[in-house]
């Protein structure tokens, strides 16, 4: 059985989580929603980050307030936090589901590419739209 910490710390280093439900902090910007994981674990640069923002078209949107966005830019700056840590796992519910083509196709290359970099497995759940990337298996319940 794990300690508290030991728990604690299995989630900051091995596991990393998109929620369907995106938990964002409405009343922060998009930028203090991802800085505020970065900061817990101090993996990815200020710079990588704003990169990130530009990749997936919302570098416009980086001081605006969460609770402000549409949906689609709020999946996109919840992705962005799921990746400024070091995981094992990436756990993806239902990433793009409110994105276009052109940015689902943008978000999955880069949670494919951030895994990779890492060694890392991508475990995506969709009911309907999902990434297109290749897969190792495929589960279809």
């Amino acid at each position: 059985m794990f300690s508290t910490a030991e728990w604690v710390n299995i989630r900051q280093r091995c596991v990393s989580q998109l929620f369907q439900e995106l938990r964002l902090f409405p009343e922060l910007t998009a930028l203090e929603n991802v800085q505020l994981k970065n900061q817990l674990t101090h993996f990815k640069s200020e710079t990588q980050i704003r990169q990130w923002f530009e990749q997936l078209g919302i570098a416009d949107k980086i001081d605006a307030r969460v609770g402000q966005m549409s949906f689609g830019q709020q999946q996109r700056v919840a992705a962005l936090r799921a990746l400024v840590q070091p995981f094992d796992f990436l756990l993806a519910d239902e990433p793009i589901s409110h994105l276009d083509d052109v940015n689902a196709e943008v978000l999955g290359k880069l949670m494919a590419d951030e895994a990779k970099q890492q060694g890392a497995t991508l475990i995506i759940t969709s009911i309907g739209k999902h990434p297109h990337l290749l897969y190792d298996k495929t589960l279809k319940l």
